[in-house]
Order: C-alpha cells, then sequence, then structure tokens
C-alpha cells in the first residue's frame, strides 16, 4: 500500500490554590489477583498566531530548513502517532489516518542491514485511523488502537499479526501498557476501558464509571493501579484497581475540572502526584493517593492538550491551543515561564533525563525548549503541515515527528 522511503533523507497568570503541599511482581499474576550541550538559537517564534484549528484552518506555516536525516514518506494521508521502541533504539513506529501503522528502523547501520529498505513492515487490517500506538516493556511487541474499535497485537520482529483485541467495538482513543508486563490497557469513545492480556488476548478487566469519553489514561509508575480522565459530560480523574476492577478514587466537581479533561500525567517517582488539562484551558494539580486537589491552575486562553511533570525539577509544563507552553512551579503553584509559539500546539514530550520539554505545533515545527531559562534551544524543520506527535528516543538522542503532511521524520536532538 505506502510508498517506503529507502534512504534517510540527506540522513502571570492566576493561580487558585487550594493544598501546595503535593510533590516533594510477576505483572500479569498479581493483576489478577495471584500472588546534552543545545546550541541556543534566535527565537524568531515569539509573534502571536491565530490559534485556530477550526474548517477554514487558516494556519500559519513556519519556513524553516529540513534538519531531519531521516524522512519516512509511507503513508497516505496523515501521521497522527508515533512511538519509541524503549528496548530497540533503532526501531520506531508510526500510525495514521490511512488506517496503516508501519514498523520501521532508524540511521545509517538499519540502512546497511537492511540493504535500504530500513526493515519496513507495513501493518495492515484496521479500517479507521490508528489514532494510539506503543510498544511493551521488553520491545518485543507493539500495540496498535484504531478508531475501529479494535486493539492490534504486532511481532516486532518480523511485523506479524499476533492477534486482534476487541472491546465494546466504541472508538479507542488511546493505549497503555503495563510497566512491566504485557498487559494493555485500551479507553474507549463509549466511556469503558479495556484491559487484555497480551498472551492470551483475553479481557482481564472492563472498568465502567466515565460519563463520557475517556480521552487519557495510564498506569501508575509501580503497575498496581491505572488512572483514567474523561472528556466532556464527564470531567473526572478516576483511579482503579486491575485485579477487581474497581474504582478506588474519583475527582471530580469543584474545585477540579468542570469541563473535559484531555490530558493527564504523573510523577515518576510514584508519590501520586497527577497533572491534568481541560478544553477550557485550566490544568489542576492533584494526589491521587488522596484524592487532593492541590491547585486550580489558570492562565490559557484555549484547550489544554498535553501536561506532565518534570522528573528532574520540581516543575510541571502544560501545551496548549494558544500557542502557550506554560511551565509551573510545583511548589509554589505559581507560573514560573510562558514559551510561546508562533500558532497552536498539540503534543509535547520529555527528554529522559534533562530538563527539556520538546512541542509540536501545527506551523509544521517542533521546538525544544529549556526549562531553566523557558527559552526555545533548537527549532525542528522540513514539515508541510502540522505535527501531530512527537516522541523522543530512550537515550534523549533523536526526536520522532508524524504530521498531516503523510510524513514522519527524525531528527539529532543536538545539532
Amino acid at each position: 500500500m505506502g510508498r517506503k522511503s529507502a534512504e534517510p533523507a540527506h540522513m502571570e497568570e492566576e493561580e487558585e490554590h487550594v493544598d501546595a503541599e503535593l510533590i516533594e511482581g510477576d505483572v500479569v499474576d498479581d493483576l489478577e489477583g495471584e500472588d546534552p550541550e543545545y546550541g541556543s538559537e534566535d527565537r524568531g517564534d515569539e509573534d502571536d498566531g491565530d490559534g485556530d484549528d477550526g474548517d477554514d484552518d487558516e494556519r500559519i506555516h513556519t519556513v524553516l530548513e529540513d534538519d531531519s536525516f531521516h524522512c519516512f514518506d509511507g503513508h497516505q494521508d496523515a501521521v497522527v502517532s508515533v512511538a519509541w521502541n524503549p528496548a530497540q533504539p533503532d526501531v520506531v513506529a508510526t500510525g495514521g489516518c490511512d488506517d496503516a501503522a508501519f514498523l520501521w528502523r532508524v540511521g545509517q547501520e538499519a540502512f546497511e542491514d537492511s540493504a535500504g529498505s530500513m526493515g519496513t513492515h507495513e501493518l495492515g487490517g484496521h479500517t479507521d485511523t490508528v489514532a494510539a500506538l506503543g510498544f511493551n516493556a521488553a520491545g518485543s511487541m507493539l500495540a496498535t488502537a484504531g478508531m475501529d474499535g479494535l486493539c492490534k497485537l504486532w511481532n516486532v520482529a518480523d511485523g506479524r499479526l499476533l492477534r486482534s483485541l476487541e472491546g465494546s467495538g466504541g472508538a479507542l482513543q488511546w493505549l497503555t501498557w503495563h510497566p512491566r508486563g504485557d498487559v494493555v490497557v485500551a479507553g474507549t469513545e463509549d466511556c469503558m476501558l479495556y484491559m487484555w492480556s497480551a498472551a492470551s488476548g483475553a479481557v482481564m478487566q472492563v472498568f465502567s464509571g466515565h460519563g463520557g469519553v475517556v480521552s487519557a489514561g495510564c498506569f501508575t509508575p509501580d503497575g498496581k493501579s491505572v488512572v483514567s480522565v474523561g472528556g466532556e459530560d464527564d470531567a473526572s480523574l478516576r483511579v482503579w484497581n486491575p485485579k477487581t476492577g474497581e474504582c478506588s478514587l474519583t475527582i471530580q466537581g469543584h474545585p477540579f475540572h468542570t469541563s473535559g479533561i484531555n490530558c493527564v500525567g504523573l510523577h515518576k517517582d510514584g508519590h501520586g502526584a497527577a497533572i491534568t488539562g481541560d478544553e477550557d484551558g485550566i490544568v489542576c494539580i492533584s494526589n491521587i493517593a488522596t484524592g487532593r486537589v492541590a491547585g486550580r491552575l489558570t492562565g490559557h486562553e484555549d484547550s489544554v492538550e498535553a501536561v506532565g511533570l518534570s522528573a528532574q525539577l520540581p516543575l510541571a509544563a502544560s501545551a496548549s491551543l494558544d500557542g502557550t507552553l506554560r511551565i509551573w512551579d510545583c511548589g509554589t503553584l505559581s507560573q514560573r515561564g510562558n514559551c510561546e509559539h508562533p500558532t497552536s500546539i498539540t503534543r509535547m514530550c520529555w527528554h529522559p533525563t534533562e530538563p527539556f520539554v520538546f512541542t509540536a505545533c501545527l506551523d509544521g515545527a517542533s521546538r525544544c525548549w529549556d526549562l531553566r531559562t523557558n527559552t526555545c534551544v533548537r527549532t525542528y524543520g522540513g514539515h508541510e503541515d502540522a505535527v501531530q506527535d512527537i516522541a523522543i528516543s530512550p537515550d534523549g538522542n533523536m526526536l520522532l515527528t508524524g504530521s498531516d503532511d503523510g510524513t514522519a521524520r527524525v531528527y539529532k536532538v543536538k545539532p
């Protein structure tokens, strides 16, 4: 179906404080209940953009030199999901609006080993957009979540379909793997979450309780709970027990969100800190162990599309369609910085070991921000349309982006 690129292409805002004190096994059996130096650059991205992603689509496009070292053009439509293999650093996956996903390799070694084919495997079978995808912790399997309601599991080594996992039939919005085991969870547009065993394909649990689309979710770092958030008509955060399927905690109502929640992030220290962002631009920091809402942070003027908590510094970040990446101090729950973009931000990701955030934008560019100085230290160009997803390699050296122009590009993080 797809064309495969054989060569690596030229190879102060208001804060509503509630509480500032916050951030300071055998997997399947357990779940079943059995025992860089960066070159700084002139910031030419300070102009206000319209931030409008409506039908008229009057997008700003930033014209930049293509500094990617690999361009993959196998997709026939927009690339909306990308992922990096955590155990095989030269293996990536992309999913698109062409109802297809691809597994492929990155770099000169992959080019030479595969005689120029880059080890590409086209993964067909979905009948709607591949909205999300991800590798298991061992890097041996890839899961793809389709808006056709199916979650498919693939063998990374040869691209072979292992099994199709079925839920209610509602479009899948996201998926996540257990941090250590071969268990996958996905959320649907019809208020449900499903947890499957990758080994057998069996449904291990069905989590029911949201009153709207289950817009985002993840396992806690220890793998002992699942956290999910609800979109329009729900606006709740729920913590689920994977062994029993019961909801152990719900955060909903004032001082939490009052409009649909788009995104959630947990702190890697496992102490319970969570950050969420909603359609009205509100960001909340909460504790999923106690249910306490520590802060309701205001300042964004449009929907918050991505959030996260820094593993290195006591900072949080939120990215919005209003074109700003806002940095929050987790100790004082006040805004520490405002990183302006020329147009809307669609996604963001964190460097694994350093205090850098990478943003994907509708202007076709991606950017690297230093949270210590709130400055853009590099802009990555080459796409001809909006960047819809972004991921960083496990070692933090390479950046993968997917775009509405139908391509995925790989960049060296450092110039």
